[in-house]
C-alpha cells in the first residue's frame, strides 16, 4: 500500500512539475496581459486569442468601450473593481478588487477607453 501512495505521490508530482514547463503561451506584459489572464475567456470573441471557437463570449466584446456613452477611463475601472457599485443589475461580471492590483486596474481601464 505504501509504495501505491508513493508511486501516486511521485506521478503527481511530475504532472505538477511539468504543468509549466513551457506548454503555455507567454503572456504579455501590461495592461494586455492583464487581459489575456482575466477578461479574454469572457469577453474575447470567436476567433480571438482567449476567446471561443466557435459562437459568442459570455460576455460583451471590449472592442467598442470607447463608443458607449458615458464609458470614462474612472466609470471603466471602478465597474472592473466592483461592477455592482456602478451597475447594481450587473451579473455575471464578478468583481476584480481583489484579484487586480489599483494599478492593473487603472491601467487596464486606460487601455479599454483608448482602444480602436
Amino acid at each position: 500500500m505504501a509504495g501505491r501512495c508513493a508511486v501516486a505521490f511521485a506521478l503527481v508530482g511530475c504532472v505538477w512539475s511539468l504543468a509549466g514547463c513551457g506548454g503555455g503561451k507567454p503572456v504579455a506584459a501590461g495592461p494586455q496581459g492583464t487581459y489575456d489572464q482575466h477578461c479574454a475567456r469572457c469577453h474575447a470573441q470567436a476567433g480571438q486569442p482567449g476567446g471561443p471557437g466557435i459562437g459568442n463570449a459570455k460576455g460583451p466584446p471590449l472592442s467598442d468601450v470607447p463608443n458607449r456613452p458615458g464609458r470614462s477611463k474612472e466609470w471603466v475601472a471602478a465597474y472592473i473593481r466592483d461592477p455592482k457599485s456602478v451597475r447594481p443589475d450587473a451579473k455575471m461580471m464578478p468583481a476584480f478588487k481583489d484579484t487586480l492590483t489599483e494599478q492593473q486596474i487603472n491601467e487596464l481601464a486606460e487601455w479599454l477607453t483608448t482602444k480602436k
